[in-house]
């Protein structure tokens, strides 16, 4: 593994902690309960648009898996606003730019999966 990709992995490592108060392996055990290969789609993160957009992948799972939890322990969804506001507090790398960018780059690369 490259020294980009091992600096992204201990980042992720790092985030997960700061978000979710776990290691990145539970983050794994959790998604991957429910179908979700982490490193499969990072990997594909990258191999579609490189490592920027897989440091998106990767913060974004976390943030939207830290969404899931926190919208039902308050017992709503939160706007688009709050959503934004939220990704953004934590700084893990997400700014209203990145995030517009990885939707469009996710939207992206799911369309590109459905014509193979």
């Amino acid at each position: 593994m490259d020294s980009f990709k091992r600096n992204l992995y201990a980042e992720f490592e790092s985030n997960s902690f700061k978000l979710m108060g776990v290691p990145s392996s539970r983050v794994r055990e959790v998604l991957g309960e429910r179908g979700h290969d982490l490193d499969a789609e990072f990997e594909a993160a990258f191999d579609f648009a490189g490592i920027a957009f897989m440091r998106q992948k990767m913060s974004m799972t976390l943030a939207l898996l830290e969404l899931i939890y926190y919208e039902t322990k308050i017992d709503r969804q939160l706007t688009d606003e709050e959503q934004t506001e939220r990704y953004t507090s934590w700084d893990i790398g997400l700014d209203a730019k990145s995030i517009d960018e990885y939707y469009l780059k996710k939207q992206e690369q799911d369309e590109a999966a459905e014509q193979q």
